[in-house]
């Protein structure tokens, strides 16, 4: 049974937050490179709701994989230095759809898309190894696009690979990337042996220091991401209602993206088809993690190329107007999750 509970917040305090995500939806639709300074705004409106709520219990240790599963970290710096990576790999993620030219025009809804879609996550609420290994795939997204058909690409290719290794030291299970990447570089790049090498060792390096130091200290890695500090019915609720919400969102989006892309560049075509790869990578984690640990966390990895695709939905001349009230949707249940309880 699904009830409101009236947690004794102020009415004002509500109605302020209402208004206060619809402007910073429209203005974030007007395409102005200032709305970004609205983001810590908005991550503050949720870090305020988790606090009053505790929707997100703070857990007393956070897992880092290689570099420690039991890391103890005071609860206020863990909140400042969570947010503060969201904000980064919310700017950093928008800079790369940009850079790249997705759209005919700048657009700066993939930084809005990724904190609101983040929101729905533990990670959101307190930092990690999975939120860090955001960071490491946005930059191995970053190097990959800058790949060219015949240009030599294996310095990039190191780089890349570097960075992705780097994720799997903060979040192991990533290590299954590998073959993957090999994908990515492929939709760009023909078969190059000595490429391929150097990727191997670009993402060995990252693995190599890091199993060094796990076993200098000593520990071990603890593929868990939470034990007692979540409450599993209710995240798994929302995790339904969210993805139910994705899934249609991202149907619309397939039609953006289609219509987009039958008028775009072949290079264009290849960087969507990473992005894919991404989302193969994200489900695939994913749904090992639901079954072998009940827990809905790694799905997060998702969120990357959702909010690029995502995006597309918004200049679509005819479905705008949809994508628009479907946002709104998502946006309006990322803030009434907190007043839900499962009885």
């Amino acid at each position: 049974m699904i009830t409101i509970i009236p947690y004794n917040i102020n009415p004002f305090i509500f109605q302020s937050v209402i208004l206060i995500f619809a402007i910073v939806v429209k203005l974030f639709l007007s395409n102005r490179s200032f709305v970004q300074f609205l983001l810590p705004l908005l991550i503050g409106v949720y870090v305020m709701l988790n606090f009053q709520t505790d929707y997100y219990n703070y857990a007393d240790l956070s897992n880092f994989g290689f570099w420690g599963s039991n890391v103890k970290i005071n609860p206020l710096t863990n909140q400042i230095l969570a947010s503060l990576v969201v904000i980064i790999n919310a700017v950093g993620l928008n800079a790369v759809f940009n850079w790249n030219q997705f759209l005919e025009r700048n657009s700066f809804m993939p930084s809005l898309l990724y904190v609101v879609l983040m929101s729905s996550y533990h990670s959101f609420y307190g930092i990690d190894g999975l939120l860090l290994s955001h960071t490491c795939l946005i930059i191995t997204l970053y190097q990959l696009y800058f790949l060219r058909q015949n240009e030599d690409g294996r310095k990039i290719v190191f780089n890349a690979s570097f960075f992705a290794g780097l994720a799997a030291t903060f979040h192991p299970p990533l290590i299954g990337l590998l073959p993957i990447l090999f994908f990515m570089i492929w939709t760009i790049r023909p078969f190059v042996f000595r490429e391929i090498i150097l990727a191997i060792l670009g993402f060995g390096v990252p693995l190599f220091y890091a199993g060094f130091y796990l076993i200098y200290t000593g520990t071990s890695i603890n593929l868990e991401l939470l034990k007692n500090s979540t409450n599993y019915d209710r995240q798994q609720f929302d995790f339904l209602v969210t993805s139910g919400i994705f899934v249609f969102s991202l149907l619309l989006s397939l039609v953006s993206i289609q219509a987009h892309i039958q008028k775009s560049s072949i290079r264009l075509k290849k960087m969507a088809r990473i992005l894919w790869w991404y989302v193969l990578s994200g489900l695939t984690i994913g749904v090992v993690d639901f079954l072998f640990y009940n827990q809905i966390q790694r799905f997060s990895l998702i969120m990357i190329p959702f909010s690029f695709f995502l995006t597309f939905s918004f200049s679509h001349k005819t479905l705008s107007s949809v994508a628009i009230g479907l946002f709104y949707v998502t946006l309006i249940y990322s803030f009434l999750k907190f007043f839900i309880n499962l009885v």
